[in-house]
């Protein structure tokens, strides 16, 4: 097997959360789902709204959902052993109970095929616009596709796997190098992988392909495809984590220097990484969003603090204005009108050429100076005492800008918000209605939230349809039953990502999935939801959802109460 590898370059730690789209980890997780769908049979399929195409499976060992992630942050294939999500559209009807003969991926391309009777579902697992899902005869014509987005794909068309986009090694230029002709060609090693595979074989990576006889390349070639192959059909799965906090999933081969623990298989090792994706994902939202607020008070003093910086500016003209005034009261001609100018004598023998405003008197326009003076001095006493003030907020948020550009979790993220605007991180909490004692849970969240469970179908029912306000944020254990979270908010201003994710732990507990090491929890805010006609209580219609997977909490350790 692969060993360890000296050292993982800058261009991989770019790309390690794209390790779980991978060809090789795609194979390996087809190989490790083969055994298992033996004898499996499809219950249904479906989209959500969210940009998920999912494969309910049952299987001798339970069921299973095969998910496409086809937006982002996921982009990607995984698996999740829970019930699908409750807002959900249903498509190829036709596969309906039907049994799932074999899985197989394509060579050097990251398409995967399930054959279902006289069927074929083709997931194409294609990062961006290419991503699909579809259903089509053993004819290789289409009969539906789930991706709404795209207008090439027709019913009845013949459809055939995009061309390959990589080169195959012998096609490769000759000014590539041999690390360069493992990743970069269809023999698809990753960079840590095609490093341990020149170690292991004592190669040069940095020698010219070029420069190699045709008989070594052939030997290199089949050599990476046999390293390549025992890779996937033996893999050790682990999480590495570098000094630097970089995580990446690999089937093995793990960088030294770097600190790695073993997953029990492929699927686990994905579904843990699209858990950490979206937790990055929710980090860099919440850094944007804060960002974007800093910039805005930034701007906004910084055009308070250039026109403060006039206002002293043309303060200095005051004495100027008054000595006009001055000149002008004691003038002959002071109750003239229509002069453009005037010429003054001052004490000392000085001329002064005074403009006028031919409207008004001179004596008019001795006022006029003199309330521009006062004007003047007035605003320059105002820019004297906020200036500092002004100019020492600025500089704070410049300070927390560098700041936020270090956070790593979104907890320093909401911490550096609170301190920047404390009084919109802390909400005013509303006065709770007055219901029957029992009705509901009620326990408390961080920075003075409050999340509200119910207790049965009716308290659900009553607590979302009658208690939520539109804006309210409402939570729900996906694709299981459980109880309905609402977490009432004093404004239409969100809470923060940990109260959310602390809500749908807590969510996640009260629902039949609370013995699950991970668990995907909808949100949404109240407006968003429907009551479906002639349904149960309980019973929801989504319209927009999120999803962030959690951890069951027990909410018994923290402030839980009945209201």
């Amino acid at each position: 097997m692969p060993g360890h590898i000296a050292d993982a370059s800058s261009k991989e730690r770019t790309a390690d959360s794209a390790m779980i789209r991978h060809w090789t980890t795609l194979a390996a997780l087809v190989g490790e789902l083969r055994p298992q769908l033996e004898r499996a049979v499809i219950v249904e399929c479906y989209r959500t709204s969210g940009d998920e195409f999912g494969i309910h499976i049952e299987t001798p060992h339970g069921a299973m959902q095969l998910v496409l992630a086809m937006g982002p942050p996921i982009q990607s294939v995984y698996i999740q052993r829970a019930n699908p999500p409750q807002k959900r559209q249903r498509m190829f009807l036709q596969l309906a109970l039907s049994h799932v003969e074999s899985i197989a991926i394509s060579d050097a391309s990251r398409i995967l095929s399930l054959l279902v009777g006289q069927w074929e579902l083709v997931i194409v697992a294609i990062p961006g616009a290419r991503s699909n899902c579809i259903l089509r005869d053993r004819a290789s014509r289409v009969l539906v596709d789930a991706a709404r987005f795209d207008p090439s794909m027709r019913v009845g068309m013949v459809w055939e796997p995009p061309p390959p986009h990589l080169p195959s090694p012998l096609e490769c230029p000759e000014a590539w190098t041999v690390l360069d002709i493992l990743q970069s060609s269809t023999l698809l090693l990753a960079q840590p992988y095609a490093q341990a595979w020149c170690r292991t074989q004592n190669e040069r990576g940095d020698t010219l392909w070029g420069k190699l006889s045709a008989e070594e390349r052939h030997r290199i070639i089949a050599s990476a495809r046999a390293f390549r192959d025992e890779l996937i059909e033996r893999p050790r799965p682990v999480i590495a984590r570098s000094s630097t906090g970089q995580e990446q999933f690999l089937l093995d081969c793990v960088p030294d220097g770097w600190q790695w623990h073993d997953v029990p298989s492929v699927e686990e090792g994905i579904r843990y990484r699209v858990r950490a994706m979206y937790q990055q994902w929710a980090l860099e939202r919440a850094r944007h969003a804060l960002e974007h607020r800093i910039q805005s008070e930034l701007g906004r003093l910084e055009r308070a603090i250039d026109a403060l910086a006039n206002d002293l500016e043309r303060s200095e003209a005051a004495p100027l204005l008054e000595h006009w005034g001055n000149l002008l009261i004691i003038s002959p001609d002071r109750h003239r009108r229509g002069l453009a100018s005037i010429e003054c004598t001052d004490w000392d023998g000085t001329m002064y050429d005074v403009p006028l405003d031919p409207t008004l008197t001179v004596l008019g326009n001795a006022e006029r100076y003199f309330a521009q003076a006062r004007k003047h001095r007035r605003a320059a006493m105002i820019a004297e005492q906020r200036l500092p003030l002004l100019e020492q907020r600025a500089d704070a948020l410049r300070t927390a800008r560098d700041t936020l550009a270090l956070a790593q979790t979104t907890a320093q993220v909401e911490s550096l918000a609170r301190e920047l605007f404390p009084a919109s991180e802390e909400p005013n909490e509303r006065p709770m209605p007055t219901q029957r004692a029992g009705r509901f849970r009620r326990v408390a969240l961080p920075h003075g939230y409050v999340l509200l469970i119910g207790k049965d179908a009716r308290s659900n029912d009553e607590l979302t349809f009658r208690i939520a306000k539109p804006h309210d944020v409402w939570l729900h254990a996906r694709g299981v039953e459980g109880a309905h979270g609402i977490i009432p908010l004093p404004s239409r201003q969100l809470p923060p990502p940990s109260v959310i994710e602390r809500a749908a732990a807590v969510v996640a507990y009260h629902s039949a999935a609370r013995g699950s090491s991970y668990v995907p929890v909808s949100w949404t805010q109240r407006k968003y939801l429907r009551k479906p006609k002639k349904s149960g209580a309980g019973a929801v219609d989504l319209l927009r959802e999120w999803v962030v997977f959690v951890e069951p909490l027990n909410p018994s350790s923290h402030s839980e109460s009945e209201c």
